[in-house]
């Protein structure tokens, strides 16, 4: 597989989707935090506190197992993708699953760049052997939830009340997909 990949978004923008290396860290934390008021993906949590603890995170990934994108319109992050060997890959009940989180900026969604995200990961995961991909979403997040069914993700449960949002509680959807 490619590991640097370019289109043209649905709104004419040049995206280039490639490997995040340790100078993305700042920008994939402003990323995350751009839209992290929604907190519509939970994996994220895993990235650093603040920009050299990303910077190692990044620099330590196990580019085998697990695997940190990113989407850019010329220098800009725009988005980013983690998928993470499930429990660390220490428990090999649970080596075959990966992990999904996504993040875009609210001005570049629904132009296809979330789709070639996906669409990058599950093409890496089938070429690494793993078995199934998991992401959490919550039920606020309508247009995540239509993406992961529209790339062949199957709603998997329900986790009721999973998170509060000043009074709301939201539910969090279990989502999979076997390869």
């Amino acid at each position: 597989m490619e590991t640097i990949t370019k289109f043209t978004s649905k709104n004419g923008v040049e995206i280039t989707i490639r490997p995040a290396q340790a100078d993305d860290s700042c920008a994939i934390i402003d990323t995350v935090r751009s839209n992290a008021n929604e907190r519509s993906y939970v994996l994220m949590e895993h990235y650093g506190k603040d920009v050299e603890t990303e910077r190692e995170y990044i620099s330590d990934l196990d580019g085998t197992k697990n695997l940190l994108i990113v989407a850019t319109a010329g220098s800009a992050v725009v988005g980013c993708l983690a998928a993470l060997q499930a429990d660390g890959g220490k428990r090999p009940e649970t080596t075959h699953l990966l992990h999904l989180g996504l993040h875009l900026r609210e001005e570049y969604r629904g132009h296809g760049i979330g789709t070639h995200l996906l669409d990058y990961a599950v093409a890496w995961a089938a070429e690494k052997g793993f078995k199934k991909l998991e992401a959490n979403i919550f039920t606020t997040n309508k247009h995540s939830l239509g993406m992961f069914t529209k790339a062949g993700f199957a709603e998997e449960g329900v986790r009721k009340n999973r998170i509060q949002v000043g009074r709301e509680l939201i539910n969090e959807v279990l989502m999979g997909k076997v390869l």
